[in-house]
């Protein structure tokens, strides 16, 4: 049976702040970044049946007579109880001063009393192994709990992420404090998740200066084996971009955590989600962009597996060239996609390179490498209508360089 507990409200204004975000990171502190947009926590739902076995107990001072844990509905009444007092604990500990409709004698309990945002969470899983010796309690638990912000304005959910966390004690210590840990661990996903922060934001980032101050970055090696005989060093550079549940491409230049993806990937946002190949994910900070050239410029705090090798010489047409990126979002990942080079053309006053490599949604911002693996485009986008099949437009990888301020050594 699922269960609906209606949380008292918790709101909180929400601000952008240095980034230190990763999968089990630290959370982002937004004290005094002074914005406006609200949030109440109004619900926690859980979809675990009730009553349902969630792992093992054991109890007394020498952790005999195991039994089963039941997650019960006293239980879930203990655990959102927790979870509220924890998230209200870590919104007030990383700056989020709380909406304070929610001090007044007439805010309603259902309803959202004038916030932007509310939060609602849903508890999927749930494992314990412990021991409980009340008031104290040592061992493991483990939560999956499904994160939602839904705007008021927009009447839709803006930001939905999984997130979980847990908690080891060896030695006892008070069971509130040992669920505390389990659910600040768990929470810290959400405060430290760049996507999360910039659906609060009221103001786009600053927009990269008209002549940026030059960049040099130090080119990758010219790949050993050429793509068709394998992709595997170009596919080690390229990356998934998130920003507040929409995704693109991108790649790595040079060996200082730089990543180029189109400006309409990362949008007006300050930070974004870097994810590797292997799963894992790291914030980015947008630290330049044109959005007349459609470019990006994003920088993490990692070195990359493998940079790209950038050739700037303009390819021939009828030469085979391949696109690598996650159409469709990090599901599809490294696809790898082959054509020809059809020529350079020129739209609107801007330059690209025409080829007929598929592009799909989440494609924009990956790379277009010659036969050899060398870089020489961006992607950007692919003609519409019932008699553009076949063409691809791409960002020659010099102009993003010149846009970007950046100068390969």
């Amino acid at each position: 049976m699922k269960s609906l507990v209606s949380l008292c409200s918790i709101a909180l204004f929400m601000a952008s702040a240095t980034p230190a975000f990763a999968d089990g990171g630290q959370p982002i502190n937004v004290a005094g970044e002074g914005l406006s947009k609200t949030a109440q926590l109004k619900n926690w739902r859980v979809s675990i049946e009730q009553p349902q076995k969630i792992g093992t107990v054991s109890r007394g001072l020498f952790c005999t007579n195991s039994a089963d844990f039941i997650y019960s509905k006293t239980y879930d009444q203990y655990v959102s109880r927790r979870m509220l007092i924890v998230f209200n604990e870590r919104s007030a500990a990383l700056g989020y001063p709380k909406y304070e409709a929610d001090n007044s004698a007439f805010a309603s309990p259902g309803a959202s009393n004038g916030a932007d945002f509310r939060i609602g969470l849903s508890l999927t899983a749930m494992k314990s192994t412990v021991c409980i010796a009340a008031p104290e309690m040592s061992g493991t638990m483990q939560m999956t709990v499904k994160a939602e912000l839904f705007s008021n304005q927009q009447q839709k959910v803006v930001y939905s992420r999984v997130i979980e966390g847990s908690f080891t004690s060896d030695s006892r210590i008070k069971e509130a404090d040992f669920h505390d840990k389990l659910m600040a661990n768990v929470l810290n996903q959400l405060f430290a998740d760049p996507a999360y922060v910039n659906a609060f934001r009221d103001k786009p980032a600053a927009p990269v200066a008209a002549t940026p101050d030059l960049l040099t970055v130090k080119n990758g090696a010219r790949p050993k084996e050429s793509v068709k005989t394998s992709a595997k060093a170009i596919i080690s550079a390229v990356v998934t971009v998130e920003n507040a549940g929409a995704s693109g491409s991108g790649f790595f230049i040079g060996r200082d955590g730089y990543v180029i993806s189109n400006q309409h990937v990362v949008g007006d946002a300050r930070y974004v989600r870097v994810r590797m190949q292997g799963g894992y994910s790291v914030p980015g900070e947008v630290v330049r962009r044109d959005a007349a050239r459609d470019v990006a410029l994003i920088k993490t705090d990692i070195e990359p597996p493998v940079p790209v090798y950038v050739r700037l010489e303009v390819a021939k047409p009828g030469d085979d060239v391949y696109a690598i990126g996650s159409p469709f979002g990090a599901a599809l990942a490294s696809t790898v996609t082959r054509g020809v080079f059809s020529g350079v053309r020129k739209f609107d006053e801007q330059v690209y390179i025409q080829s007929d490599v598929p592009l799909n949604p989440g494609n924009s911002g990956g790379p277009l490498v010659d036969a050899d693996g060398g870089l020489i485009g961006i992607a950007k986008a692919k003609a519409k209508g019932a008699d553009a099949a076949g063409i691809g437009l791409f960002i020659p990888i010099g102009e993003a360089l010149d846009k970007l301020g950046l100068g390969l050594q």
